[in-house]
């Protein structure tokens, strides 16, 4: 038997009672304007352990199961966090949010935000040490609404468990049990929209889309930077979601581009790069067209309206000052129908980025760039959040945290005319 028919049964084995398995774990929900997929990767599941802590449809699935095989269950909203309840929201003065929790730093209060439950000590029986999220729901100069439900509690949902390794060995030892749904479900919810919908106040307006250098950006990047922002893998869920959503011979603008489009596997008809550091552009050999132009200073696209088929942006939306004018601008120059993907991660240069970026909940961050793409004008709206994946050992931060960069992605149509 050859290498290739031995590695097969491997990948093949089924996964017994006591049995160990990389899974991923994928939650599919909407909140009434975006459709939402957020994933998360153990690495080492314990099917004695965790099974139970399973929806029933699942856990009874997982013993038997083989690498590749899938067990989904559909949800009713409150079945992973608890039920939404109405008395768990209070009315109180705004002077009750307090502004100086976090030492040293002054936090104003926000409709739509979310905060540690301790911002509103002494409110509704909230301790000072209480972490989870609350939501502030309406806000004016005399009174606020507070929601302490977990942000998630509103959203039915339909879950995923895939199989992708059946790891060796067994385990049957006791230590702390625990779904790892829970961790999943904990922070998605922070991306939804206020329940009336209204927009959010995340703080991106004013002093919020100040930034630590305010030098011109062509003097930050005056020198190329021919490395890559993000993980390797990370950067396969980005080029995966990129050959998923550009359709062949597409007409393709990448904003804020660098030496790597991460295209691979996509047959653009034609790629645009515009970028602030020409060395960097003349590098991507994908490139058809380079355009190099500051965003922050020149806010109009170079190109004809209806003259292109998708936009992506990687790793650079953290960087625009007026977001919304030049989200305006790519839905001008999309054909009907054209879509554009804005990803993220955790990782930017602190000192160019807005500040408000900084302020925010990753999955807060979320919201506020699919916020943006909704006001201006962008339909059929998506969100992707990938977490947990090991980080490849070949990188430079292996050392540092054993997990891979998240990526979150948001993106949305041009409506048809």
């Amino acid at each position: 038997m050859n290498a290739i028919s031995m590695q097969k049964l491997e990948d093949d084995k089924v996964l017994e009672s006591q049995g160990l398995a990389a899974m991923t774990f994928t939650l599919n929900w909407s909140d009434g304007h975006a459709t939402h997929v957020d994933e998360m990767h153990v690495e080492k599941f314990s099917v004695w352990r965790e099974a139970d802590f399973l929806p029933a449809d699942i856990g009874a699935k997982i013993t038997g199961m083989h690498a590749g095989d899938c067990a989904q269950a559909a949800l009713p909203a409150g079945e992973l966090t608890g039920t939404w309840d109405a008395g768990r929201q209070f009315s109180a003065d705004s002077s009750g949010f307090d502004r100086h929790y976090r030492r040293g730093l002054e936090v104003e209060p926000r409709c739509g935000r979310f905060y540690p439950q301790g911002f509103f000590h002494g409110a509704h029986g909230v301790v000072r040490e209480a972490l989870e999220p609350a939501r502030i729901t309406a806000l004016d100069s005399k009174t606020m609404r507070v929601d302490l439900n977990h942000p998630f509690a509103r959203f039915p949902v339909q879950v995923q468990c895939k199989l992708d390794r059946v790891l060796p060995g067994s385990d049957r030892r006791g230590g702390r049990c625990i779904s790892p749904l829970d961790n999943l479900v904990r922070y998605p919810g922070l991306a939804a929209p206020l329940p009336d919908g209204s927009p959010t106040d995340f703080g991106d307006n004013a002093n919020g889309m100040s930034r630590m250098d305010e030098r011109e950006d062509p003097a930050f990047y005056t020198s190329p930077r021919m490395v890559q922002h993000l993980d390797a893998r990370a950067l396969e869920t980005v080029n995966a979601l990129y050959q998923r959503l550009i359709p062949a011979q597409a007409d393709v603008l990448d904003l804020m581009a660098s030496h790597d489009s991460h295209l691979q596997g996509c047959s653009p008809r034609s790629l645009h790069v515009l970028g602030l550091n020409a060395q960097e552009l003349d590098a991507n050999r994908a490139a058809t067209a380079r355009l190099v132009q500051d965003l922050n200073q020149t806010k109009t696209l170079q190109f004809d309206d209806a003259s292109l088929d998708a936009v992506v942006c990687t790793a650079s939306a953290e960087y625009l000052i007026q977001p919304s004018d030049i989200f305006t601008g790519v839905l001008r120059v999309l054909r009907p129908g054209g879509v554009f993907v804005a990803t993220f991660s955790n990782r930017w240069f602190p000192t160019k980025a807005i500040q408000v970026w900084g302020e925010l909940h990753e999955f807060e961050r979320v919201g506020m760039v699919t916020q943006w793409l909704q006001q201006a004008g962008f339909g059929s709206l998506h969100t992707l959040s990938s977490r947990g994946w090991p980080r490849p050992q070949d990188d430079p931060h292996y050392g540092e945290t054993a997990l891979s960069d998240p990526v979150y992605a948001v993106w949305g149509f041009k409506p048809a005319e």
